[in-house]
């Protein structure tokens, strides 16, 4: 996923949503190198209740120094 986005279109900076509570989802974004950059507060509406989507970002020098460390 990184270096599809960083080497093959050539991103500078990726971002993901993570529905709050989901903790799986959380772990791997930050075992990705994911930076958590904050909350989206109440911007679903599932299942009846207005919920909150954590923010996760890397950008192109973070990919880069990650792989320096491999």
């Amino acid at each position: 996923m990184r270096s599809f986005a960083f080497l093959e279109h050539r991103l500078n900076k990726f971002n993901a949503y993570v529905l709050e509570g989901n903790t799986a989802s959380a772990t791997m974004m930050e075992k990705l190198g994911c930076v958590r950059e904050g909350v989206r507060r109440q911007v679903a509406y599932i299942d009846g209740e207005f919920m909150d989507f954590i923010l996760y970002g890397m950008t192109k020098d973070e990919f880069v120094a990650a792989q320096k460390e491999q």
